[in-house]
This record gives C-alpha cells, structure tokens and sequence, in this order.
C-alpha cells in the first residue's frame, strides 16, 4: 500500500495517467463501444430552470466548465512564483520567458507557412505553441538525478509562460462576437473580486459564488469561459489578514483534482480519435503538418534560438554548469502539447470533423515523438 501511495504521489503519475486515458480513448474510439463512446460526450447535460438555464453537451461541459479549474490553477501557481517563488527574481525569469516567447512565435510561422491559402485551416495557427505541463514535467522526472534541478525549473517556468500566452492568444483570437450585458456582470464580478482581495477575504466559499456568476457571465459574453479561472485566481489573496498563507493552501487543495480528475476526464472526452477508416494521406494534409512540424521541430528550435540569442546579448544567463547539449534535450521536451493544443484545437475547428480528425491525431503523434526523442536524447547524452 506504501508503494502505491508512493508511485501515486510522484511527479511522474500524472503523465502517467494522461497516457492511460489517452490510450483509453482511442481504445474506446475505434472499437465496437465508439458509438456510446460518442454518445456519452455528446449527450446534453442541463443545469438550471425554465429561462435561467445552461445546456450543453458533457464534452463542452468538460472542456468549458472542468478546464477553467485548470486555468485557475495555472493562474493560482504564475501568481504566487512571481510575487513569492523562483519568478521573484528577474534573472529566473528572463530565459524561460524569451524561451517561450521563440515556442509560440515559430510554430505559429510553421504552421501560417503551410495554410496560409486555406481560411479555414488557419484558425488553427495557434495549436502548435504550447506546452503540456503535466508531461513535459513527468517525462524529466522519469530521467532522475540526471537533469539537474535548474533544468526541471526552466522547463516548469516555461510551461507556466507558455500557458500564459495560450490565454492570451485565447482571449484575443478565440472570442466570439461579444454581448453588451454580460461583459457589464464580468465587470461587476471583477469589481467585487477586488474589494474581497483588499480587505484580504479568505471565505473560499464566497469566491467560489462569484467565479460561478464570472463563469456563467463569460459564456454568455462571447469571452471564453475557461478565461474566468484565471481572472478569479488574480484576485485571490496571497496571505489571510494575520499574514499566514492563503493562495498556496489554495493551490495545493485545487491541484490534485486537476491533476488526478479533470486533466484525465479532458484527455479521455478529447483524444478520443476514429483512426479505423482515416486515410493515411490524411496524416499528410497541409493543417496536420503543420501542427506536426510546429510542435516537434518549431517549439524545440524556436525555444533554443530565442535563448541561445537572449544569452548571447547578455539578456538571460544559462543555469551554471549546464551544456548547451544537454539544454537542447529539454527544448525538445517543450514540443509535448497534448492538453492544451487539444483545448485550442477544439476552440479553433469547434470539433470539426472537415479534417477527419487527423488534426487531433496529429497532436497525439508530435507530443509523443517529442516525449520520446526528448527522453532518449537526454538519457544518451552527456
């Protein structure tokens, strides 16, 4: 029992679980329960009364309502690293933010060259520029003491920019057309947020009233709901009114139902991909390389040149007594996408079938031969 509640705990579990309910879903997918494997998550899920009510389908339920969790965790973790942790200190924070910076930038480039003559297929130059946390991270942990700690923190640090910028890029390209009232509650929600912050509130349960208003607010508004998460998470406290911490405790309650529930439930509503009648060529279309080519070659060369260039003109310094070599082993790492290009994809193609899919499986292939050359390279290497 020791030992499983130790495998359980470990970094590497939650990689380890969004592989298994990955591969569950394509199981499921392309065997002879697919059609309830649809069903289930196309089935409609209302909540609420007569004219005061939400019904949407569980997949959206899921990657609407359960992934602003996941933002405000996101949110949570870049507030308190910036105000208390390793990103207090400008000099941490310069390479993994120049590094993120070249991991947006060239993918989208990548993906723009290929489709730029097709509309459509360009709603989705923004799938290739980010990195999943949970398994870049695990697969580092899964080499040991053979990266050393400075490594794992430039990859977490970048991670935590790279989501950043995806709710960035969400909020300003992925916004519908927007509605007068409801952008006015968001605002009357922010507002209160605030006041709550200032006299330093800690009633969690009165946050979590007016996240649930902001949530409902937003979806309404034409803004991407998920963006209420991260909204939320700025205006919680970072200590109670006697000084002992707040948004850490917060943090720490919130992460294990990310990443042991919804992260999981994401992956299996998400990668569920029918590969059974797919074209092979499909694989080849100009949206599918372009996702492939821009996680797998755009983030690792994008990464490493921004850094390398920031760290030539003096504006990063690489960790001490870390090679090049071994550096460019991590970059590799950051071509892992998985959730988030997923979630962007999803936002981009509203789940079109137009590409059979193979835009989904695309994701699935990059991230793993990224994982995979990522971790052989840094075993092998010096």
């Amino acid at each position: 029992m020791h030992t499983i509640k130790k495998i359980i705990l470990s970094e590497t579990f939650p990689g380890i679980l969004l592989i298994f309910f990955t591969l569950l879903a394509l199981l499921f997918k392309n065997s002879s329960f697919g059609f309830y494997y649809a069903e289930l998550f196309h089935a409609n899920l209302t909540i609420g009364f007569e004219d005061f009510k939400i019904a949407k389908p569980l997949e959206l339920w899921i990657n609407d309502g359960l992934i602003a969790i996941f933002f405000l965790c996101i949110g949570l973790e870049l507030k308190y690293e910036i105000l208390r942790g390793q990103l207090k200190n400008i000099k941490s924070v310069s390479l993994p933010l120049f590094g993120a910076l070249g991991g947006m930038i060239l993918p989208a480039l990548i993906f723009t060259l290929i489709n730029h003559s097709h509309d459509f297929a360009m709603q989705g130059w923004a799938i290739p520029t980010a990195t999943d946390i949970a398994f870049a991270v695990g697969i580092l942990m899964l080499l040991g003491n053979k990266i050393p700690s400075s490594l794992k923190l430039f990859l977490l640090s970048l991670a935590i920019f790279d989501d950043l910028g995806a709710i960035i890029i969400i909020a300003l390209f992925y916004t519908d057309q927007l509605s007068f009232l409801a952008i006015v509650i968001c605002f009357l929600c922010i507002l209160v947020l605030f006041v709550l912050n200032y006299l330093h509130f800690t009633h969690l349960s009165l946050y979590v009233l007016i996240g649930v208003i902001l949530w409902v607010a937003m979806l309404k508004s034409g803004v991407h709901a998920t963006l209420a998460g991260v909204i939320i998470a700025l205006f919680i406290p970072l200590d109670t009114s006697d000084k002992q911490p707040y948004l850490h405790k917060v943090l720490k309650d919130l992460n294990p139902w990310v990443v042991y529930f919804i992260l999981p439930l994401f992956a299996f509503a998400n990668a569920g991909v029918d590969v059974k009648d797919m074209d092979a060529s499909a694989l080849f279309s100009p949206v599918s390389l372009g996702i492939m080519l821009g996680l797998f070659l755009g983030k690792q060369l994008g990464v490493f040149s921004f850094c390398y260039l920031a760290i030539k003109l003096k504006l990063a310094k690489l960790p001490e007594d870390i090679k090049y070599s071994k550096f460019y082993g991590v970059c590799i790492l950051t071509g892992i996408g998985f959730t988030m290009s997923l979630f962007i994809d999803g936002l981009a193609y509203r789940n079109s079938d137009i590409f059979e899919h193979a835009d989904k499986l695309a994701i699935l292939l990059a991230s793993l031969i990224s994982a995979l050359i990522g971790f052989i390279y840094l075993k092998i290497i010096k």
